[in-house]
């Protein structure tokens, strides 16, 4: 009975060991649901990133990793080696210099208060006249009247005809032809870096227009110039991008454009080629960058309107949400719009169990720290903490302090491209704008725009209808791509038809504990199965010993019974003779046990192997 008694107890001992692992996974669970104050989910995703740093040797971490670690962490030797290493000359990396690696290489020095000019030089020298867009040339004369008109370029002069439907006729030269509607004169291409003087015999206005190659959709330029009769206006073409080889480079003029203009440089001139070009381009998110680049009222909209179920973003095609959201987070920095805050509370619900995002990836966790929660960080010159921008000024975008008349606060830190800007731009509150801040149940029907209260409605505020959402109600969330830690169910739909709906992985992750102590278990059944000889004489002699022991005086309670002694079994027929007695009976009936016992073990055996 003890032998069987030992078999019992390993199986309680498994299911128990069983129970607890689980228990404990449902206890993991329990705690990832508990709402924790933001500053210590903050700094657990902190610990996280500089972790998986701590972890990889220099080798193994991709410039990537490097760079957006850099930008998050600050200066770090680790990091910096690492971005060295790659260093090609002035350019990244050495292999094939990229716009875009050596633009975030950039924004990475730029951060550490590291010199950079060598690497502003090498971008510089690779923006180029853009030829992706069509550029025309319109004359308004005033009150409409008939006016001849001259176009001078270099020793060029040509005489065109402004009749009074606004149309040209004439022969405005090599540099010109009039243009399929007849209202304005197409620049040609050889000729966009000239400068152009118009004089008219009225009053008069020109302009630039562009549009993309091809398209329809015209873009007006923003300045325009006005002059009298006889009088005389100029208008030079500002049409630049950053080309690889002969061609324009749409993302690597967003990143060079952004980290050029943090450094100081004017970037206007490769906007009409960012924004003509932005919705063939739209796996880039360009509205994130050109809200940087502009602080315009028609980007930020752009940028709120796309945020998707108040959550996340993720622009089409590009299988990143993490990447994106922490793109938009950094357009988004110092402003109060909601979008920012909202990102910002679901990122936090949805980290790693050790602190990090998107299966501990270290580049995407970077970045998000950087974008959504940024820190005063260490310099690389003097290994000190940089000075924080305020009181003395305000990160904003460079075009935001040129526009509102501040200068660049040198020596004060804010997270790159952003720069301290002497003054605090005046941002009008939303009823100052004619609009209406929509309440968390509300959408806005309209255009929203950037104010003091945060994002402000120039429409109507107008009660979200209740969508039906399969997916989440099944517990999904729908995306326009899965993670890894998630799969794709088909039963199931999303009331946006190009998104898919995403389930948590029923896989969970390894218990080491649960393992080792099977394990101890297993090699515990094997040891008993090689020594069970050794072990049966064991437990006969402790049984003897046990059994010639008197039992312990019990304390208090009833006084002990005496021991219980087992009668042999008679029965109530004729005696039987001394051969067929009980003792011999019990020594047949333990062989049988012991037979038992043995093929019990056997089968154990087997069932470990």
């Amino acid at each position: 009975m003890r032998k069987l008694g030992v078999i019992v107890l390993f199986f309680i001992l498994l299911i128990s060991s069983i129970s607890i692992g689980l228990a404990q996974d449902n206890s993991e669970e329990e705690i990832t649901e508990t709402e924790i104050p933001e500053t210590n989910e903050v700094d657990e995703a902190y610990q996280c990133l500089q972790g998986i740093i701590d972890e990889k040797e220099t080798s193994s971490l991709s410039l990537e990793e490097a760079i957006f670690s850099t930008l998050a962490l600050g200066s770090q030797q680790k990091l910096e080696d690492k971005i060295e290493q790659e260093k090609g000359n002035d350019c990244w990396p050495s292999s094939s210099c990229k716009l875009k690696k050596t633009a975030q290489a950039l924004l990475a020095y730029q951060r550490i208060d590291k010199n950079s000019e060598d690497i502003e030089s090498y971008l510089l020298a690779k923006k180029e006249t853009s030829t992706d867009l069509a550029w025309f040339l319109q004359i308004d004369i005033q009150n409409h009247v008939y006016s001849t008109c001259t176009l001078s370029y270099e020793s060029t002069v040509k005489t065109v005809n402004i009749n009074e439907d606004m149309t040209v006729s004439g022969n405005p030269g090599t540099c010109f032809s009039i243009s399929s509607s007849g209202y304005g004169l197409l620049i040609k291409n050889l000729c966009l870096d000239k400068t152009f003087e118009i004089s008219c015999d009225a009053d008069f206005v020109t302009s630039l227009v562009y549009r993309k190659s091809g398209s329809e959709t015209l873009y007006i330029s923003p300045e325009s110039n006005a002059a009298s009769s006889s009088g005389t206006t100029t208008e030079l073409v500002k049409s630049k991008c950053f080309k690889t080889g002969n061609a324009c480079n749409y993302e690597g003029t967003l990143w060079s454009a952004l980290a050029l203009q943090s450094a100081g440089e004017d970037m206007s001139d490769t906007l009409p080629y960012l924004l003509a070009l932005a919705e063939d381009n739209q796996k880039y998110f360009p509205s994130s960058f050109l809200f940087l680049l502009t602080n315009g009222d028609d980007q930020y909209n752009q940028l709120v309107q796309s945020q998707k179920q108040e959550q996340y973003w993720q622009a089409p095609g590009s299988g990143n949400k993490f990447y994106d959201t922490a793109l938009a987070m950094l357009s988004l920095q110092g402003t109060s719009a909601t979008e920012l805050e909202n990102s910002r509370n679901y990122l936090l619900g949805i980290k790693t169990s050790t602190g990090c995002w998107n299966n501990n990836n270290l580049r995407d966790t970077a970045f998000i720290l950087y974008s959504g929660w940024p820190k005063t960080v260490t310099v690389s010159s003097s290994g000190d903490i940089s000075d924080a921008c305020g009181p003395a000024g305000s990160c904003q975008s460079a075009f935001s302090c040129s526009d509102a008349g501040g200068d660049e606060l040198i020596g004060r830190s804010c997270p790159t491209p952003r720069i301290c800007c002497s003054v605090e731009p005046t941002i009008e509150s939303c009823s100052e704008k004619s609009g209406e801040i929509c309440s968390a149940s509300e959408d806005c029907s309209g255009s929203e725009v950037q104010s003091s209260e945060g994002s402000c409605c120039l429409g109507e505020c107008k009660e979200i209808e209740e969508i039906l959402n399969p997916c989440a109600d099944m517990g999904g969330s729908c995306y326009e791509s899965c993670l890894d830690s998630e799969i794709e169910d088909d039963s199931v739909s999303c009331p946006n038809s190009e998104d898919i709906c995403c389930t948590p992985s029923e896989e969970k992750s390894t218990n080491w504990t649960l393992i080792i102590i099977l394990s101890l278990l297993i090699i515990l059944v094997i040891v008993g199965i090689i020594f069970r000889k050794k072990l049966k004489s064991l437990f006969s002699k402790f049984r003897k010993k046990g059994g010639d022991r008197p039992p312990a005086p019990m304390r208090g309670g009833r006084p002990p019974r005496p021991p219980f002694r087992r009668m042999p079994m008679r029965r109530p027929h004729p005696r039987r003779m001394p051969s067929q007695q009980i003792p011999v009976r019990q020594v047949a009936k333990m062989d049988k046990q012991d037979k038992e016992f043995d093929e019990t073990l056997k089968k154990l055996k087997e069932m470990s192997n």
